[in-house]
């Protein structure tokens, strides 16, 4: 189950998220748009992670990403030969 909460009532109640964080993920607002998510952790979930953020940095960028490969699209095939 997923809760959404805002900024102010993490820090009132930090201590009672995070003993039902196992249970309930949550979703940290600040002047109702949505900052961080709230996840329970387990050993080895570095990795997943590592490409949440991966996938979190493309989104942020992803109008210059398409723009660039819409424009290495145009450019046609390399004449690069492995």
């Amino acid at each position: 189950m997923v809760k959404i909460i805002p900024t102010t009532k993490v820090q009132q109640q930090i201590g009672s998220i995070s003993a039902s964080i196992g249970s309930t993920a949550y979703i940290v607002t600040n002047r109702g748009e949505g900052r961080i998510i709230m996840l329970p952790y387990f050993d080895g979930c570095d990795e997943w992670m590592a490409d949440y953020m991966e996938d979190y940095e493309m989104a942020m960028n992803r109008e210059a990403l398409e723009k660039k490969y819409k424009e290495s699209l145009k450019s046609g095939e390399s004449d690069l030969v492995i």
